[in-house]
């Protein structure tokens, strides 16, 4: 048993690590887009992968879909989640006290769906 906030212990046995890709920006339609794009190419490369967008129409309650993000990614499963930016900080924060991978992208006019896809599919896997 480790102390209490000593996670050193605690080991996933996935074999690939986790993430929570947080997408803001633009509109719901290329949120989604993105989220969902992202997520097809990462399963075609074997990862695990869960889009949370069916939480309290489309995230209201950011700190919670964060808590769940977290959880997934702590055991090795890519959540993507397409929400606006509400809570990130607390979100920010609790995956930084514990570790866990978590990555920002915004989808905007210049830089559509697909480009947001490619460039974090290029920070997960280092990859291009």
């Amino acid at each position: 048993m480790t102390a209490r906030g000593d996670r050193r212990g605690v080991r996933c046995r996935c074999t690939c690590p986790g993430a929570t890709v947080w997408v803001t920006g633009g509109p719901v339609a290329d949120r989604l887009a993105a989220a969902y794009a992202l997520a097809e190419r990462l399963l075609g490369e074997g990862r695990r992968v869960e889009v949370l967008d069916r939480f309290d129409a489309l995230c209201t309650d950011a700190h919670r879909v964060g808590i769940v993000a977290e959880v997934l990614a702590r055991n090795g499963v890519v959540a993507v989640v397409p929400c606006a930016p509400r809570a990130m900080a607390a979100v920010r924060a609790r995956h930084r006290a514990r570790d866990t991978r978590y990555l920002e992208v915004r989808v905007n006019g210049h830089l559509g769906p697909e480009e947001s896809v490619l460039a974090v599919h290029r920070q997960l896997t280092g990859r291009p």
